[in-house]
């Protein structure tokens, strides 16, 4: 007791002491905090939080009087067919979450009842499953036990193409197509692709010749014409290594957006979610992927082009071969993607890809054309979001390809695991808090505790988003702003706000489709098309 008590007088002090010295001690940084950007619904009324916007209101653009139907086509086994019809059927009432791992309610406010699939409530919409196509269950475990890896996920690719080419054919077709994959396929072909990501990559003969070639070039400041290797061909394919980007690459040159269903999640095995936070991010994504967008946000600059600018390896067993992405967003719901010239990669002198003045220039150029051919408009603002530094050749390019655009902001941003914000208190850094740690170098909480939900939504110390730098005509609080704006725009989910802005999130996953695309085929320029 006495010990104990001893203890406790030293906790006491600790504090005491603590709060004598936060009291004398003036921060020598500067901190300010965002508002939680509000979003758009149906009738023009605003909310903070999608789930909470969409049950009251119905998605934007929804009449009160006139229920949407969205025709949807599955594909699966008798059985899943069967799962899906069955899963849709069970929504279309109140979906709770129930209980959690330590058998308590969830709050309320950060995992809400799902409202239901049914005209009358949540999206306002009709999910009529219109068209079905039969696989039978031999064809798919046949396919799942086709030799290696990649003769594996290629066998069930062409199984599904196939139906989603007779799909197509049909007349009104599908607005969006569900895969409903059985658990022989889910067992041998989830988790490909894995052993990639973490394996070391070797250069070919050709490619270590050509880097060689490339640094001598730069040393000398000298312009050398690439060179031709003739190699051996290998005898292993290159692609099919994830069956989501497989499958999404094959399907989109059928012009018809797909979404993918496990037999077993629809059936209620080993769920990662609670029951009604699926329902939401299931029905919001075939919600958008059926060409409807469930919010907006309230406020962002007109007439601004958002662009994200990242990169990603051509082929996965090789390092050399990395191409450039752009996507760009209007802050409205419309995505474009644009497939960008090689990169360059030098190891010994600069590890991270980056662009050449002329492409760079090229690129953005691109860019700015197709969202003119979109909407209708020149952009008045370009607000580049970039995943690593810009390097002074980028700058240049970028900003000759701003002939007609008045206004730009080129911004480098990144994770940042080593520098935290610690406040007094249990809680986490409010979610909009910002950081400025020198001229033109910010911290900020994309993720934190949420006042709307009285709670911080995750499972792990919250990691801020490090803006590297800045280039441009806006402050900072425009350019914070903006980023923790984006963060909320998506509709693969209806989480409250995601840890990126949509410029960045989904690079990685778009490069990776592209690469799997079939040869020949030319990706799509709408973004439903990846998600």
């Amino acid at each position: 007791m006495k010990h104990q008590a001893r203890k406790a007088s030293r906790d006491e002090r600790r504090e005491t002491d603590l709060d004598a010295l936060l009291a004398r001690q003036t921060p020598s940084f500067r901190c300010f905090h965002i508002e939680e950007p509000r979003l758009m619904f149906g009738g023009g009324n605003t909310a903070v939080d999608p789930k909470a916007g969409i049950t009251a209101f119905g998605p934007l653009h929804s009449d009160p009087h006139t229920a949407r139907s969205i025709r949807v086509g599955v594909i699966g086994t008798g059985n899943g067919i069967h799962g899906l019809k069955t899963y849709v059927e069970r929504c279309l009432s109140a979906v709770e979450p129930g209980l959690n791992r330590r058998q308590k309610h969830y709050d309320p406010l950060c995992f809400p009842d799902f409202p239901g699939a049914c005209p009358a409530v949540g999206f306002r919409t009709n999910f009529s499953i219109e068209r079905e196509r039969d696989i039978p269950l031999k064809l798919f475990e046949h396919a799942a036990s086709s030799g290696d890896p990649a003769s594996r996920l290629r066998a069930v690719v062409e199984l599904v193409d196939k139906q989603l080419e007779m799909m197509s054919a049909l007349s009104p077709r599908p607005e969006v197509v569900i895969v409903v994959l059985p658990r022989c396929v889910e067992d041998a072909c989830r988790t490909i692709g894995s052993r990639y990501r973490s394996r070391k990559q070797q250069l070919t003969q050709s490619e270590r010749a050509q880097r060689s070639m490339d640094r001598e070039a730069a040393k000398q400041n000298q312009f050398m014409l690439p060179l031709e290797f003739t190699e051996v061909s290998k005898v292993e394919h290159k692609g099919f290594w994830n069956i989501h980007h497989a499958l999404k690459a094959h399907a989109m040159k059928h012009g018809m957006p797909t979404q993918l269903a496990w037999e077993s999640t629809l059936s209620g095995e080993g769920l990662t979610q609670d029951p009604a936070t699926m329902a939401w991010n299931f029905f919001t994504a075939l919600y958008y992927k059926a060409d409807n967008v469930p919010w907006q946000l309230e406020h962002l600059t007109e007439n601004t082009c958002y662009v994200g600018i990242a990169f990603y390896r051509s082929d996965p067993q090789s390092n050399a071969l990395q191409s450039s992405l752009a996507q760009a967003f209007s802050g409205h719901g419309e995505g474009l993607v644009l497939q960008g010239p090689k990169s360059i990669l030098d190891r010994r002198g600069n590890p991270i890809p980056h662009l050449s003045e002329h492409e760079a220039e090229h690129l953005l150029a691109e860019v700015l054309k197709l969202y003119e051919d979109f909407h209708h408009v020149s952009p008045r603002r370009v607000v580049v979001h970039k995943s690593s530094r810009f390097l002074p050749d980028e700058l240049v390019g970028f900003k000759r390809a701003l002939t007609k655009v008045d206004r730009h902001d080129f911004v480098a941003i990144n994770s940042h695991h080593d520098r935290r914000l610690l406040r007094i208190g249990k809680e986490p850094p409010v979610r909009g808090t910002a950081v400025q740690l020198s001229e033109g170098r910010y911290l900020l909480y994309t993720v934190g505790y949420v006042p709307a939900l009285r709670d911080y939504p995750g499972a792990h110390v919250p990691v801020p988003l490090e803006i590297l730098e800045h280039h441009g005509d806006s402050g900072p609080d425009i350019v914070c702003q903006e980023i923790l704006a984006l963060t909320k725009l998506n509709w693969n989910s209806c989480n409250f706000a995601c840890a990126e802005p949509i410029t960045l999130q989904f690079a990685r996953s778009v490069g990776s489709i592209i690469r799997e695309l079939p040869k020949g085929s030319k990706p799509s320029r709408l973004y439903r098309y990846y998600m």
